[in-house]
């Protein structure tokens, strides 16, 4: 992943954590941080394929859930999307990677799915029409921990797709080849060597 991709994706954060919305907000990110479930995250939407630098193995299998049914357009890898966001929470506060972990074991979170949309059924090991109603449950929820929650979630998981190349034809956008790994990633820009190269270039 280049320079560029890791700035566009990664989270904002300010001084206020973003999803630690008043006591019930803190409350709810703490039941999913226990990790209660009836099953262990299914595994079917692929395993990681590169070490995680965020995320636990069980956040990152219901992120790969997650964004299978936020990003339905052609050619989309819910793995290689998931990846993609754990790079960019690799370079956020530790503070903000324990909230994202946190709310996606709130997405899993049985007893959490129980009171709030009446299953007992992990949110990996639902139907995909069951995901997106649970999806949708989150997006118009009363509580605002929930609502930021799938929009932090949705706008996550859209960024780490659309900074990849591959996602650009979709869009009609058609970069010279290697534009995005080439553009941002040369170390000596901006050095006094790169400087002064570009000044005798400007001067011939």
């Amino acid at each position: 992943m280049s320079s560029v991709e890791s700035k566009v994706a990664a989270p904002t954060t300010s001084r206020r954590r973003v999803l630690k919305l008043g006591l019930a907000g803190g409350a709810l990110l703490l039941l999913g941080g226990s990790g209660l479930a009836l099953y262990p995250p299914s595994r079917a939407g692929g395993a990681p394929t590169a070490p995680l630098l965020a995320l636990d193995g069980r956040a990152f299998q219901v992120l790969v859930a997650v964004a299978a049914r936020i990003v339905t357009a052609a050619g989309a890898d819910p793995v290689a999307i998931a990846h993609g966001v754990d790079r960019a929470l690799s370079y956020a506060l530790a503070e903000t990677q324990s909230d994202v972990r946190a709310l996606l074991g709130l997405f899993e979170n049985a007893l959490a799915g129980f009171v709030f949309d009446l299953r007992l059924t992990p949110f990996t090991r639902l139907s995909p029409s069951a995901q997106d109603a649970a999806l949708e449950s989150w997006r118009t929820s009363r509580l605002v921990v929930r609502r930021t929650g799938y929009q932090a979630l949705r706008k996550l998981c859209l960024a780490s797709f659309y900074v990849q190349e591959s996602s650009w034809p979709e869009l009609r956008y058609a970069p010279p080849s290697g534009l995005n790994a080439a553009a941002y990633d040369d170390p000596e820009i901006g050095t006094p060597e790169w400087i002064e190269a570009q000044n005798k270039v400007r001067g011939s």
